[in-house]
């Protein structure tokens, strides 16, 4: 599919919460609705740059977000090097401050997305921090992280995956998503991890999210 992001989008800098000068991708949306978006792995490539992330960025501006995409320090043009998905939980929480402050204050609506690692650290946050209200996870790596984290979150879950996923598998996810409190919306697509030949049903898949998480539809199956 092609990415057709606003011409206003826009590139900036802003803090993480330990200080560090991190590049974003800022594409204004509505004032009161927003998400971070977290990307892959840094030592395999993963930016703000992945086509996975430009596709939920895409279908999250589309349906009225103001979209923050980011590079991980040390990735791009952000200060820092790589922490091993512990110093990028500062990242994530500087990107949700950033965005508080930049649209004037508690949004009724904020959001964390993350792909592959981005899930893994997006979602450490997304269950700790109360500004939070709904979390997308994309292709979690279940293999390498079991998510407990989410057992304490608050926020509305939701999971898209691939059924030939490498790092993952339908059984994994379906055993997370019943060791949860509260059962999250999730979606398996025809695909792997990587979504190469899946780009249009994952920005379906998108949309579907983000309606349930707003409408508080009933799990998908």
């Amino acid at each position: 599919m092609p990415f057709r992001l606003p011409r206003h989008a826009r590139l900036l800098r802003f803090p993480s919460a330990d200080g560090l000068r991190l590049e974003g991708r800022l594409t204004p949306g509505a004032q009161n609705r927003a998400v971070v978006l977290c990307h892959p792995h840094p030592h395999y490539g993963g930016s703000m740059l992945t086509p996975v992330i430009l596709t939920a960025e895409q279908a999250l501006h589309e349906a009225g977000y103001t979209t923050l995409a980011f590079n991980f320090r040390g990735v791009g043009g952000s200060e820092g090097t790589h922490g091993e998905g512990r110093a990028e939980l500062a990242d994530v929480t500087g990107a949700l401050a950033f965005l508080a402050e930049t649209l004037g204050g508690p949004l009724s609506i904020q959001a964390v997305a993350g792909y592959s690692f981005g899930s893994v650290v997006g979602g450490q946050v997304a269950a700790a921090d109360a500004r939070v209200t709904w979390y997308l996870g994309i292709a979690p790596p279940l293999s390498l992280s079991d998510f407990a984290f989410l057992r304490q979150a608050r926020c509305r879950l939701a999971f898209i995956a691939g059924r030939h996923d490498e790092f993952s598998s339908p059984a994994r996810l379906e055993a997370l998503c019943a060791s949860l409190p509260a059962r999250p919306w999730r979606e398996l697509l025809d695909t792997d991890h990587f979504f190469g030949d899946a780009l249009d049903a994952l920005a379906a898949a998108c949309r579907a999210a983000i309606t349930w998480a707003e409408n508080g539809r009933s799990a998908a199956g």
